[in-house]
């Protein structure tokens, strides 16, 4: 019996070990055969597609010579031409079926607009769209005075007190030696028009750097009238200078000098700034526009003691024109825009160009004489140099300057409408070359002379 108990648990080992070896042998294969399954093929060498092929979309605003906006275009009656040559057009697309616009009404373009939409305002209790326009005002106060800031902020004021808007979104900034946020992004006009009477705005403009320059033109023409008295100046006559002369143009050198570099910082940080806003504009999944507001100011820091110096004829040599030329930060903000197809509006807040609004005058309130003739004519011409960054922001993005106008609501709505009536053209150019230069756009609608608003072109990628 026992024996016979010892075969069974011989035969049953046996048996088990069998089976444990099988299990191994198939867990051997099992861990091979995928292996074998899944190795793949040599894959052929990848496709490689060169970027060689950029579309360029042209945002552009039409309309009639009395100033109705042009609707209904197809990519048909357009014509686009890059450095002169005609360009293939690949799509025409259109924000003329936006659900709400402005009701503000004082041009045929603001009328009719608004005629569009008027029976498309939403109810008080609709859910709002998601937004598909970003304006961003930017007030300049570091250049601006405090005296035209009234112009301005009566003009936003009367502008958002009538605004209505389903699917547009707002920031109010104030622009100087840093940025400060009056009003971040709201979907609510009131919330822009409460933030006009902030006091944070109302103390950042009377700060404004305009007064300081103001006040260094004032006593740098004191200055030069002290140096004309001592040293040989053609607006006097005189031919020799005098023993007292050198330490007059000492001071007058420096005071060219300071202020100079003074300003031109000032300048540099303020367009910097400006880089900042376009970038963070250029972030809206929406349709972008700023509205840039400002006295204007020259890319040549210093320009007008420079241009009063030149008015006075020295004629001392080493007096010459230094300028400090802040054309590179300029062109960054152009170049960012443009890539990104943030439109400028750009208003100047001085009005009616006029000898009081651009200089103060032709009299001399420091000595109670008058003023030579061509200083008159070197500061007036340095004050309109002021418009020129105005006015090619403007042009080069796509928007329009508004200048020598006191209705700054006019331009203002200008501004608000041209968002809201948009064809954005899409075309891919024929010179395909990475090679960073500018190339010149101009837009045309065959067999018509209307008014067309379009960036000027565009600079290419670089390799």
């Amino acid at each position: 019996m026992m024996g016979t108990e010892v075969s069974e648990m011989r035969h049953r080992y046996a048996k088990l070990i069998v089976l444990i070896l099988l299990s191994v042998f198939r867990a051997i294969l099992a861990a091979q055969q995928p292996q074998l399954q899944v190795t793949p093929a040599p894959l052929p060498p990848p496709i490689v597609i060169r970027a060689n092929v950029q579309q360029v979309l042209v945002p552009v605003v039409v309309t009639t010579p009395k100033g109705h906006y042009v609707t209904g275009l197809k990519a048909s009656d357009f014509q686009v031409f890059e450095d002169g040559v005609p360009q293939d057009i690949v799509s025409v697309m259109t924000t003329t079926d936006a659900p709400a616009l402005s009701t503000a009404k004082t041009s045929p373009a603001a009328s009719q607009s608004s005629a569009h939409t008027a029976s498309s305002a939403p109810r008080p209790d609709a859910p709002l769209a998601a937004p598909r326009r970003t304006y961003l005002v930017c007030v300049d106060v570091l250049h601006s005075s405090f005296a035209n800031f009234g112009r301005v902020r009566t003009a936003l004021q009367k502008f958002f007190g009538q605004e209505q808007s389903a699917d547009s979104q707002y920031s109010l900034i104030a622009l100087g030696r840093q940025i400060n946020v009056i009003q971040d992004s709201t979907r609510d006009p009131a919330a822009v028009l409460a933030a006009l009477q902030n006091k944070k705005l109302l103390k950042t403009i009377r700060e404004s750097e305009a007064a300081g320059v103001a006040r260094d033109m004032q006593q740098f023409r004191e200055l030069m009238r002290e140096y004309c008295s001592k040293c040989a100046c053609e607006s006097t006559g005189t031919t020799t200078d005098s023993p007292a002369c050198s330490g007059v143009k000492s001071r007058t050198q420096l005071q060219l000098l300071s202020a100079g570099e003074r300003t031109a910082s000032l300048d540099q940080d303020f367009l910097r700034g400006l880089i900042e806003l376009v970038k963070a504009t250029a972030s809206m999944p929406t349709s972008r526009t700023i509205v840039f507001i400002s006295d204007g100011f020259n890319r040549a820091p210093g320009r007008e003691l420079y241009a009063i110096m030149e008015g006075y004829g020295p004629k001392d040599r080493s007096f010459q024109f230094n300028p400090r030329d802040t054309g590179g930060f300029l062109q960054s903000v152009l170049k960012l825009a443009v890539r990104y197809d943030v439109k400028f509006y750009t208003l100047d807040s001085r009005g009616l160009y006029a000898d009081a609004s651009i200089d103060g005058g032709s009299f001399d309130a420091g000595t109670g004489g008058p003023i030579p003739e061509k200083v008159d004519r070197g500061t007036m011409s340095a004050a309109h140099e002021n418009t020129d960054a105005l006015a090619e922001l403007a042009q080069e993005t796509g928007g329009v300057f508004f200048e020598n106008n006191n209705d700054l609501f006019r331009g203002i709505h200008r501004a608000f409408a041209d968002g809201r009536e948009i064809y954005v053209i899409a075309y891919v150019p024929k010179n395909s070359a990475f090679d960073g230069s500018y190339r010149k756009i101009r837009v045309e609608v065959k067999g018509k002379k209307y008014s067309i608003a379009a960036k000027a072109g565009y600079w290419a990628p670089d390799k």
